[in-house]
């Protein structure tokens, strides 16, 4: 495998040949802007561009889930009862439903 390819966004704007034949050969090429990480691009086909789409969802989900839990953590709310939290769930739709009525009236 060879090393990652780091391409800037000025880059990416002139060369969309070099960029496709990186694909082919590198595998994946990391966009930067202002010289830091902003997007990372790697080769798809039409027939994997579904499953590919889903495991990047997926990725994105677990990563979002982490950062929840670790602010929870240090928040010290990871410890807070389960009584507690379905309150606050069943405060919030009440609420939520409170004001699409308002809505609808409107």
């Amino acid at each position: 495998m060879s090393a990652m390819r780091f391409m800037s966004i000025r880059e990416l704007q002139k060369s969309t040949r070099e960029i496709k034949n990186a694909l082919t050969n590198d595998g994946k090429i990391v966009i930067t802007a202002a010289g830091k990480p902003a997007a990372l691009m790697i080769p798809i086909s039409e027939a994997d561009f579904e499953e590919t789409l889903t495991l990047l969802n997926q990725a994105r989900f677990a990563k979002t889930v982490r950062a929840l839990q670790q602010t929870a953590k240090q928040k010290g709310l990871c410890d807070t009862p389960m009584e507690e939290i379905d309150a606050e769930i069943a405060q919030y739709r009440k609420e939520r439903r409170a004001g699409l009525a308002k809505e609808e009236a409107q």
